[in-house]
């Protein structure tokens, strides 16, 4: 059996022949069509918050911290377990990484960001990932960089790496609605897919209206540039494919569900891995099913454990090895060990999940962690 990590939920041709051959036909395929104003329309009745649509998750990032205001050389923190796209974009804003610690559930440590907003009276924002589509601690998270706004006395940003989390939620409330921004990307591995693209979400529509400001060259009108920007336009191609997902987004998120359900019993019920982190209350969209080799397993091992799975034809990845402060070009940056985020990094393998994963193929899975299981003790 052959079990690819990813496939992707795209349309079928029929699916989106209309307003294909709309657009080729009138030509209008780019510059904020009727098809992208109305994917943010309906991306923003499905988040509950207004959104604006951009080229890929990492430039909304990179607009919404210039929209936020970070001046060169400002501290922004994020975990360093994530992906790199969260650094990048902090580079290329003007910013310097400032990595702070995760917790279990592999998402930025609270505590350890408390203790950083104490000890660097200096940062501009603070970047949470929503981990595999779990949300991270957001209230807590948005009280802890309002306490620290507060006794600075200025603003300091909350933005959500929402990269992994559309349709997630934290009771009743969809991630989107959290910080001063969530940035969400949109291509081909993520819960809802455009193929390439991105959305920032926000209830302060100021810092939206900047954003598409930024998206087209920083333009007001008239070719007179008001504000820093590039070319992050979502063309009309990328825009019908998104209406068509997310008009069926709630069915594949509850497919998903259920999907990560029965492969987490049948993994931990017959195997010594085990499976991220799932509280109650909480909606979780699996962007990513990653399991931890147990503590004693060494790097080595959890290698050889991928590639004794790759031969039984399941493709995997270590999501995310090596973190981003132990990364050549960002270890300039690492002012001191994170021993939570380097163990659990060392100790994931993500394995294959889609929309579309059958019981069969989860079996085979399971069946062949428990043989590679065997041969790393």
């Amino acid at each position: 059996m052959h079990i690819p990590l990813i496939k992707p939920d795209l349309p079928t041709l029929e699916d989106i022949r209309e307003p294909l051959e709309e657009i080729l036909g009138n030509g209008r395929i780019t510059n904020f069509g009727r098809y992208m104003t109305l994917f943010e329309t309906e991306t923003g009745a499905f988040l509950g918050v207004p959104t604006a649509a951009v080229s890929s998750g990492t430039t909304g990032l990179i607009f919404t911290l210039c929209a936020l205001g970070i001046q060169p050389g400002q501290k922004v923190i994020l975990p360093s377990f994530t992906f790199m796209a969260t650094a990048q974009a902090i580079l290329f804003a003007g910013g310097v990484p400032l990595f702070a610690e995760i917790d279990g559930d592999l998402n930025i440590s609270v505590a350890d960001l408390e203790q950083l907003l104490e000890q660097h009276s200096d940062v501009g924002a603070v970047i949470g990932v929503h981990m595999y589509g779990l949300p991270a601690k957001a209230q807590e998270i948005e009280a802890v960089v309002d306490r620290a706004s507060k006794k600075y006395g200025r603003k300091i940003g909350l933005i959500f790496d929402a990269a992994h989390g559309f349709g997630s939620a934290i009771g009743d409330k969809k991630i989107g609605g959290f910080g001063d921004a969530e940035v969400f990307s949109l291509s081909v591995t993520k819960s809802l897919v455009t193929v390439e693209g991105g959305l920032v979400a926000s209830h302060n529509p100021e810092l939206l209206q900047k954003i598409r400001y930024m998206r087209n060259y920083g333009v007001v009108s008239n070719y007179n540039a008001h504000f820093p920007g590039l070319n992050g336009k979502m063309s009309e191609f990328h825009a019908i494919v998104g209406l068509h997902n997310v008009r069926r987004c709630a069915e594949l998120i509850e497919g998903r569900q259920e999907r990560a359900r029965c492969f987490r019993e049948k993994v931990e019920r017959a195997t010594g891995f085990r499976v991220t982190a799932w509280p109650d209350g909480v909606t979780h969209v699996f962007k990513d099913f990653t399991v931890f080799l147990p503590e004693n397993v060494s790097t080595e091992k959890r290698d050889a454990a991928m590639q004794a799975l790759q031969k039984r034809g399941i493709e995997t990845r270590a999501y995310f090895y090596p973190p981003v402060h132990e990364q050549a070009f960002f270890t300039r940056f690492a002012t001191r060990p994170l021993p939570v985020t380097e163990n659990l990094s060392r100790r994931v393998i993500t394995l294959p999940f889609f929309t579309t994963l059958t019981s069969d193929e989860m079996d085979y899975m399971v069946n062949a962690l428990k043989e590679v299981e065997r041969e790393i003790q």
